[in-house]
């Protein structure tokens, strides 16, 4: 019985370790806090003015993204040095996928990726890279 009870807590407290909590933009544009135990990383799209891109804040895990070069990349540290976000610049080309985008640009993607609770809470890109370093002095 108390094994049982002992495995069944184990799975549980394991699910919740790996949970991450981050700020989320709902279709309106409004931001709330989410806890998903799916997340592993928080994201942030900061807004362009040299394009029509709006800001974005979202969680990432394995569910919505190819996290395993997440999954390296942080766990690339000692006790001297830590990755504390992951910045990347994405180009999508869909013309090789189908004729119907024959006439359409590739579109790029700028993200920064980060791994604790509400890392993604910052609104621009210069706000998100001083809060990241703040939050980690």
């Amino acid at each position: 019985m108390y094994l049982r009870v002992a495995a069944v807590l184990l799975v549980v407290f394991a699910a919740v370790g790996h949970s991450i909590i981050c700020y989320e933009s709902d279709n309106t544009g409004l931001v709330h806090e989410v806890n998903n135990a799916s997340w592993s990383y928080c994201a942030l799209i900061p807004p362009m003015t040299s394009r029509p891109v709006t800001g974005r804040v979202f969680g990432v895990g394995p569910n919505n993204d190819w996290t395993e070069a997440y999954d390296h990349t942080f766990g690339l540290k000692d006790r001297y040095y830590n990755i504390l976000s992951i910045c990347i610049l994405e180009k999508y080309d869909f013309r090789t996928l189908s004729p119907q985008f024959t006439n359409h640009s590739p579109e790029f993607l700028f993200r920064c990726v980060c791994n604790y609770d509400r890392c993604n809470h910052a609104n621009t890109f210069s706000a998100y890279i001083n809060a990241v370093e703040m939050e980690n002095q």
